[in-house]
C-alpha cells in the first residue's frame, strides 16, 4: 500500500464512521447508555445525514487530487480539509435556502455547520494523522513486496 492509497482511503472516514454507527444503532440495535457516548453517537449520525452529500463531493475531489502527491503536500491539504468542507456546506445551505426561498434557512444552516464541521473535521484529521503514525503503509508495502 502506498502513502497515497492510505490517504485516498482515509479521506472517506467521515462517511464510513457515521455509516458504521448507523448500522450499529439501527440494524444491530446497539444503543449506548452512557450520556456522553449518546451525544457522540447522535453527532455522528447527524453529521452523516446532513453533511454526507456535501462531504462526498469534497472527498471525491480529494481522492482524485491525492494521486502522486508527496505526503507533506497531502498533509497540508488535510489540514485545510475542514475549511473545504465548510465551503461545500455553505454552498449546500445556500442552495437549500434558495430552493425554500428563506434566507433564515441559509443563515441557520451555515451557522450550525460552522459550529459542527470545524471541530469534527479537525478531529477526523487528527484521527487520520494518528492512524498514519501507528499504521505505516510504507512498512506494509515493503512487507508485501518481500512476500512476493
Amino acid at each position: 500500500m502506498t502513502v497515497q492509497t492510505f490517504y485516498r482511503c482515509a479521506v472517506w472516514l467521515p462517511l464510513l464512521v457515521p455509516g458504521l454507527v448507523a448500522v450499529a444503532v439501527h440494524a444491530v440495535g446497539l444503543r449506548p447508555s452512557f450520556p456522553p457516548l449518546v451525544k457522540l453517537v447522535q453527532l455522528l449520525l447527524v453529521s452523516g445525514m446532513y453533511g454526507g452529500l456535501p462531504y462526498a463531493v469534497v472527498a471525491a475531489g480529494a481522492t482524485r487530487w491525492i494521486d502522486r502527491r508527496p505526503e507533506p503536500q497531502i498533509r497540508r491539504r488535510a489540514l485545510q480539509a475542514p475549511l473545504w468542507m465548510l465551503a461545500a456546506w455553505l454552498l449546500f445551505a445556500a442552495s437549500l435556502g434558495v430552493v425554500s426561498g428563506r434566507v433564515d434557512t441559509i443563515l441557520g444552516l451555515a451557522a450550525l455547520g460552522a459550529v459542527v464541521i470545524l471541530p469534527l473535521g479537525y478531529a477526523y484529521v487528527a484521527l487520520v494523522f494518528l492512524l498514519r503514525r501507528c499504521i505505516n503503509p510504507a512498512e506494509w508495502l515493503a512487507s508485501s513486496r518481500a512476500a512476493t
